[in-house]
């Protein structure tokens, strides 16, 4: 498998499952804190950075058969800042 794909498979599998953790197990406030850094990476991109990242992200939701973590992934782009317009 290509490393970027890894790459995006492992961040999306940390993402979804902070996201889809119960608030009492997580706080709130300190997934956005866990999150955030990296989300901020993605939005420094270039457009075409950004489109290349959310393109390994949808991948990573075609492959997901539990759906309520496919529309979790699929949810992913927008929630970190990648369909955002340049």
């Amino acid at each position: 498998m290509d490393v970027n794909k890894v790459l995006a498979s492992a961040f999306v599998s940390v993402v979804v499952s902070i996201d889809l953790t119960d608030d009492d197990d997580i706080d709130p406030d300190i997934a956005t804190d866990i999150l955030e850094p990296a989300a901020a990476l993605f939005r420094d991109l270039s457009g075409e950075g950004r489109r290349e990242v959310t393109s390994l992200i949808l991948g990573c939701a075609e492959l997901e058969e539990n759906p309520e973590r496919r529309r979790a992934i699929l949810a992913l782009p927008e929630a970190i800042g990648l369909l955002d317009v340049d």
